[in-house]
């Protein structure tokens, strides 16, 4: 457990660092950051968001097939950890799609169950 914790506090400083290299334009616009954060045999993947803005939120993670298994809505946040459970879920790839206050960006990763 304190292994979880100090991974996640790692990137957290991490993501925190790379908002303060953000120029005054930048930050007018806004900027976001997310991440994946489980290994292949998961049964919980976690989605790490940072934002230098309030923004809502949509988390949506979607099979190979483009269909979607999850979603949720966070709302007024700069930043969150939101865990979703994949231990029913068939081997495959994931895609993992945030839009927020300032785009829509995807990234996809392997799950693959014991």
């Amino acid at each position: 457990m304190k292994n979880i914790v100090a991974i996640a506090f790692a990137l957290v400083m991490s993501a925190s660092f790379a908002f303060a290299g953000i120029n005054d334009t930048e930050a007018a616009k806004g900027k976001s950051f997310f991440r994946v954060i489980g290994n292949a045999n998961a049964e919980t993947y976690k989605v790490l968001y940072m934002a230098n803005m309030d923004s809502k939120v949509i988390v949506s993670i979607y099979d190979e097939s483009g269909v979607l298994v999850a979603k949720t809505t966070v709302k007024d946040k700069e930043g969150f950890m939101k865990p979703f459970r994949f231990e029913n879920m068939p081997a495959g790839e994931y895609t993992v799609v945030v839009k927020d206050g300032f785009g829509v960006t995807r990234k996809t990763f392997d799950h693959k169950p014991f």
